[in-house]
């Protein structure tokens, strides 16, 4: 989950590009903290939230695969500069809390986000999971994606001289693929 493209994914990258790990870390802990929102919500509600997931399973497939493929059309037709000055000259401006809240308000309000954590529960195979094991598994996967976060800033800032504009195009031509295919799997379930 930690490394699906969205806002603070790209957030990471620019501030890894700009900064190192660092500038990442503020913004990977703003994403830490909204996610251990969700883990507590999900925990308490996961039995509301599974006969949802069971009921509605087919059209959330279908909502899921029509995701997937506007992400595939967005990288085909659309994809992000090898460099944006601007966008780096800000985050280095930016204050640690600035960017903590930047991206705590990004992944509290994403939709995706909210969808993913809350049905955390709900699925194998922390559905099974007793209480005090559910607790275990939230705190296991956020330290995962801190981590993962972090290394993705740590990785930009590292490669920032390979990215180059054909790299990035081939990147997003890849994702594409993946995306249609994952649409393609989701629509046929």
């Amino acid at each position: 989950m930690s490394i699906s493209l969205g806002a603070v994914f790209f957030l990471l990258i620019q501030a890894g590009l700009a900064g190192g790990w660092r500038k990442g870390l503020p913004l990977a802990l703003g994403v830490i903290v909204g996610d251990m929102i969700y883990v507590a919500v999900a925990l308490h509600f996961s039995e509301a939230i599974t006969e949802s997931l069971v009921t509605y399973r087919s059209v959330i497939a279908l909502c899921g695969a029509l995701v997937f493929w506007i992400l595939a059309v967005t990288h085909l037709f659309h994809h992000q500069k090898a460099k944006n000055k601007g966008l780096d000259e800000r985050l280095m401006q930016m204050k640690d809390w600035q960017l903590w809240l930047k991206s705590f308000a990004i992944n509290v309000l994403n939709p995706v986000n909210i969808a993913w954590w809350l049905s955390l529960y709900s699925l194998p195979p922390a559905a099974d999971f007793s209480y005090s094991g559910k607790w275990i598994f939230g705190i296991t996967t956020l330290a995962t994606v801190l981590c993962t976060e972090l290394g993705v800033a740590w990785g930009a800032g590292k490669i920032k001289n390979y990215l180059t504009e054909v790299r990035i195009r081939q990147i997003d031509l890849f994702l594409a693929v993946l995306f249609f295919g994952m649409g393609i799997y989701l629509f046929t379930v």
